[in-house]
């Protein structure tokens, strides 16, 4: 009988389909270069069997457009992997702009006909100013 290893899921913050839009979201993603993930992330399906989650912020007219969302599918494509789409949760001190849920939907739309298993993740607290992100600024500025 062999020892079987148990591979933990595994879910990467990708927020954009190329390098230079990559480092405009995070600024340490210059260490790492978006296909390296992507070969790395490939290699751990090969190695597991298990899908890769991809995290995916949508910023106005930063990331979220329909050449992204087929950008992103080239990318993305010939493995098993998902991506999460996550609607942005507006903080006063920095400069991003929340998705219209128009194009949202466009963005996941395309990314499903290219054949990205994909889904939206609701946002919650938003109204109270509580949503992912909005509580660690508030914390901040007291």
């Amino acid at each position: 009988t062999g020892v079987q290893t148990c591979a933990l899921p595994i879910s990467i913050s990708l927020h954009a389909p190329n390098q230079k839009i990559r480092e405009t979201i995070i600024p340490s993603a210059k260490n790492y270069e978006i296909e390296n993930i992507i070969e790395d992330c490939k290699q751990y399906v090969r190695d597991t069997g298990r899908r890769v989650s991809f995290e995916y912020l949508m910023l106005s007219g930063v990331n979220d457009k329909i050449e992204h969302a087929n950008e992103l599918s080239n990318l993305l494509k010939g493995f098993q992997c998902h991506v999460n789409l996550i609607q942005y949760n507006q903080i006063d001190e920095v400069e991003f702009q929340r998705a219209s849920l128009k194009n949202l939907q466009l963005f996941q739309s395309r990314l499903f006909h290219n054949g990205i298993a994909v889904s939206l993740r609701k946002s919650r607290g938003l109204d109270k100013n509580a949503a992912c992100g909005q509580l660690r600024q508030n914390t901040r500025n007291k």
